[in-house]
């Protein structure tokens, strides 16, 4: 059936406010997307029949009358294809269209192998997990990027990594006969947790702030990514929170990215495995290169007090980060996403520090933080929401 452009656009209103918040009564959607009740209920009777949305059941209230019927999105109706590319790993997964994942890998980074991946070599990967599951028929691919891509000025990642700039995205996506989307990993994390979001529904503005190589930040905003085209929105590693600081890769001094990242937390252990007297480090593994953030709280469990400071640091400048977010953007949550904040020491401590921290005004807005449970497919997964904002959500 074709439908008009504004049809198409009503559609993906409410299928959006679903994503939202389902589940949702035929009213509720009228009046929370302003679409009169009669074409709310024309179109969520034209999805119900292509098995799109599906009418979970009444809801419960004790109001007198007729009582509501709850409508929900049905799963299983497409399958999607998320990758996530890595210093760390690559990794793939199969979602359906609310973002289960039905299959899943990751391995060990070219770059760990001696060299950074080029566009063949990702594809000849990718065509490999594909043919592995071909029970999942796919309509699209989602890849969450280092970095960002503008194709009107360059097919290559835009990053601080020179070796990303080698890798050409327009040739990747030429490799596949499916529509391939791309952007940047905390993007995709943002999109993911409005669509996907299972802890609470997340029709309101809220920040994810992802820690990995490097520190992000991406916010949602009245059901759209903030600053989206400006690549320098979001990078909060790179703000000065020191100004007569540790030297950053960027040419600055004092960035939250040196305190903080794990790049910047792995490079100063391996100087203490080399160095330190005291460090457990060396009883943990057999060389510095094999350090890994997994080993540094090991050692920090272990009572090493050199380790420790680092982390103590990390937590000390990441709250300033945090707070200082509080107060320039209005967010009624801020996401932690990273295997960082998967630790309890590193829960305690951020607690701890922003305890600390004098309020401006008397009743102030608290800041909510919610750690997301950490996963090594967490990007990939939510690399896939760029397939369903482009299927369904898109006029």
């Amino acid at each position: 059936m074709t439908i008009t452009k504004k049809q198409a656009a009503l559609r993906a209103t409410i299928l959006d406010k679903l994503y939202a918040k389902a589940p949702l009564s035929r009213i509720d959607i009228a009046k929370e997307t302003g679409i009169t009740p009669a074409t709310t209920g024309a179109i969520i009777g034209d999805l119900i029949r292509q098995e799109l949305v599906y009418e979970v059941g009444e809801a419960e209230d004790d109001t007198v009358g007729r009582k509501k019927t709850l409508l929900s999105l049905m799963p299983h109706r497409a399958y999607y294809l998320g990758v996530e590319i890595s210093e760390k790993y690559l990794a793939l997964v199969i979602t359906d269209n609310l973002g289960e994942i039905q299959a899943s890998d990751y391995s060990m980074t070219f770059q760990q192998l001696g060299n950074y991946p080029t566009s063949a070599d990702l594809a000849n990967f990718i065509h490999q997990f594909i043919a592995q599951h071909p029970d999942f028929p796919l309509t699209a691919i989602g890849v969450g990027l280092p970095g960002h891509v503008d194709f009107d000025l360059s097919p290559y990642i835009q990053s601080n990594n020179q070796h990303w700039q080698n890798l050409n995205l327009e040739e990747l996506a030429q490799a596949f006969s499916l529509p391939v989307y791309f952007d940047n990993k905390s993007h995709c994390l943002t999109l993911a947790q409005r669509l996907y979001g299972q802890d609470e529904k997340n029709d309101h503005n809220f920040i994810v702030f992802h820690v990995a190589n490097g520190i992000h930040c991406s916010y949602m905003y009245q059901g759209q990514i903030y600053g989206r085209q400006n690549f320098l929105i979001g990078e909060i590693g790179h703000t000065i929170l020191n100004p007569q600081g540790e030297a950053c890769t960027c040419g600055k001094r004092g960035c939250l990215q040196v305190y903080a990242s794990e790049s910047s937390l792995i490079a100063k252990s391996q100087t203490l495995y080399r160095v330190a007297q005291s460090t457990f480090l060396p009883s943990l593994v057999a060389e510095p290169e094999a350090i890994t953030l997994a080993t540094i709280m090991d050692a920090c469990a272990l009572g090493d007090t050199s380790c420790l400071q680092l982390i103590q640091q990390a937590c000390h400048y990441l709250s300033i980060a945090l707070s200082n977010l509080s107060q320039l953007i209005d967010s009624d949550a801020i996401y932690l996403d990273g295997q960082f904040f998967s630790y309890p020491l590193v829960d305690t401590l951020l607690h701890q520090e922003l305890a600390t921290t004098t309020p401006l005004f008397h009743k102030q807005k608290k800041i909510r933080l919610i750690p997301l449970a950490y996963s090594p497919l967490n990007i990939a997964r939510a690399a896939t929401s760029l397939c369903v904002k482009a299927n369904f959500l898109s006029a």
